[in-house]
């Protein structure tokens, strides 16, 4: 049985006074946008990092910039890069995509001229969720989210064989704060295996393949100049984590390898900048789930009973990361883990991934129903 030492950290006190609201609508827990880091070094912040509500990071040196990720559409993209040319940011020569998820990458065509960079695992996963994909499920998202706001509980899910209801309201609340039209994937014309330095005029910054963790091709940037590592989705911070590569000691693993750093400032894929206390909690939070979660697993218990049984217990809710965002991702992570137990390789996808989503929606509600807050 995990136990918590009562480690408290600044991810758990993020400031509640701001009035800005994310894209999901939801009350901003601390400000958006472009930040200043370190010397010459910034990052773009999307609160609360819900999904799609991804970070990215810019590289100055005089006239040279590298940024660190662009965002999941066209919009978000331009908006980001307008910020930043209004504070002086040169415009990007080289863009370093961290992985494949599209939140981290999708906005690549707005600087196809650059240098852009990922490791290769990354890029050989980049086809294969297509923006036409996501496009539909907007679509039917749009759809769905008007069905299931109407005063009729028979028609608030949608069901399909083989998979459990599909909440409709959820469904169209993911999906509508983006627009993926118009976007043509432009992937990295230069990859690397393991690790990379590239310059940024005079300064160095170097890439280093952490993966798999949140995907098989996870990769960081480090800035050792202004001890600055721009993690990426190796970082949830005040979100619950989700997984689909596995297992979750490779995530481990991938946490103590940014932790050898010893980098002053983080800059997580998802949620606030932060220091490293924060990623000694998240290393903490998989340290649970190992002992707590895929102990279960070892023992027969299927994936969406296990994270019943540690998410519904009154245990739980004293627990420092029960006041993150989503808790049920949860779920996702147990489901790839035993996916991984099974013989499965690389990612998590197809009918398992659908089927982990649509159970994570229901969990989701049980949840919130049980402990209420951000849960």
């Amino acid at each position: 049985m995990w136990q918590d030492d009562g480690l408290v950290t600044t991810a758990t006190k993020m400031n509640e006074s701001t009035s800005e609201r994310t894209l999901h609508g939801a009350r901003a827990k601390y400000a958006g946008g472009l930040h200043s880091v370190a010397a010459d070094t910034w990052a773009w912040l999307q609160p609360n990092g819900d999904l799609g509500e991804s970070n990215a990071g810019f590289v100055v040196n005089g006239e040279h910039a590298l940024l660190v990720d662009t965002l999941w559409d066209l919009k978000l993209t331009h908006r980001m890069l307008e910020a930043a040319e209004r504070a002086g940011i040169p415009r990007p020569e080289t863009v370093f995509n961290s992985h494949s998820d599209g939140d981290h990458y999708w906005g690549n065509q707005l600087l196809a001229d650059a240098q852009i960079i990922s490791s290769t695992n990354a890029k050989k996963l980049m086809r294969l969720d297509p923006p036409a994909e996501m496009r539909r499920m907007r679509t039917t998202g749009r759809i769905g989210g008007a069905i299931g706001s109407l005063p009729l509980p028979v028609i608030g899910t949608l069901r399909v064989r083989g998979l459990p209801s599909i909440p409709l309201r959820e469904m169209g609340r993911m999906m509508m704060p983006f627009d993926w039209r118009g976007i043509e994937l432009t992937l990295p014309n230069r990859t690397f295996d393991g690790r990379m330095e590239i310059a940024v005029g005079d300064r160095t910054v170097e890439l280093i393949e952490v993966g798999p963790a949140h995907t098989q091709g996870d990769s960081v940037a480090w800035t050792p100049d202004v001890s600055v590592c721009f993690a990426a989705d190796v970082l949830f911070i005040g979100c619950t984590p989700i997984m689909w590569a596995g297992p979750v000691e490779s995530w481990i693993r991938a946490l103590d390898r940014i932790l050898a750093l010893n980098a002053q400032t983080y800059v997580p894929g998802h949620g606030p900048v932060c220091g490293r206390d924060e990623v000694q909690l998240l290393r903490r939070y998989f340290e649970w789930v190992k002992s707590d979660g895929v102990s279960q697993l070892k023992n027969g218990v299927p994936p969406v009973k296990a994270a019943r049984n540690l998410l519904l217990s009154d245990q739980f809710a004293s627990l420092p990361w029960a006041g993150w965002d989503d808790p049920s991702r949860l779920l996702p992570i147990l489901c790839t883990e035993q996916y991984v137990r099974d013989g499965g390789q690389g990612h998590l996808r197809g009918l398992g991934r659908s089927r982990a989503i649509t159970q994570m929606q229901r969990v989701r509600v049980d949840v919130e129903r049980r402990h209420g807050g951000h849960a």
